[in-house]
């Protein structure tokens, strides 16, 4: 497949049965009841916790949204926007931590040196503290986010579809 025609691919991370960790995948499960939906040149993909199947969903993308819960300090709820490329030049400049136990920047590290990434582009939704108990709830702070999320992400598709 051309990279011209390849997908934008847009994953949400999480555990919806660790609370505000599923708020990656809230976003999806919002997404999918948008027009953008069913779209042949897009992806919407409940990715879970997948940890290295990372690299498989990148495959053919032209260009990768990743949607996940992240801790960088700041309000819960907060929305951030990292080019995929920055968190590999350095985690010490873009101190953001996914809160699974394989971060999203291991796996483009080691996906850097196994197969060509396409572009990538992080938006992580601040959840405050690390998620330690099983529980169905997300915060309404962290799901102010959600709304915040999907306008960055529309703004990410639209130039490209």
């Amino acid at each position: 497949m051309s990279i011209l025609h390849a997908p934008v691919r847009i994953l949400g991370f999480g555990s919806l049965l660790m609370g505000n960790d599923g708020v990656g995948l809230k976003v999806i499960e919002a997404l999918k009841m948008t027009e953008l939906e069913g779209r042949e040149d897009l992806d919407i993909v409940d990715a879970g916790v997948c940890g290295l199947d990372l690299l498989n969903l990148l495959d053919d993308a032209r260009k990768v949204i990743v949607v996940d819960a992240v801790l960088a300090d700041s309000l819960p709820g907060s929305v951030h926007r990292i080019e995929g490329k920055d968190l590999l030049q350095g985690a010490e400049f873009h101190p953001l931590l996914s809160v699974h136990d394989l971060t999203i920047t291991d796996v483009l590290m080691i996906g850097e040196q196994v197969q060509t990434l396409p572009e990538i582009v992080v938006i992580g939704i601040e959840i405050g503290t690390m998620v330690t108990e099983a529980t169905w709830e997300i915060s309404p702070e962290v799901l102010e986010g959600v709304d915040k999320a999907i306008k960055l992400i529309r703004e990410e598709i639209s130039s490209l579809l």
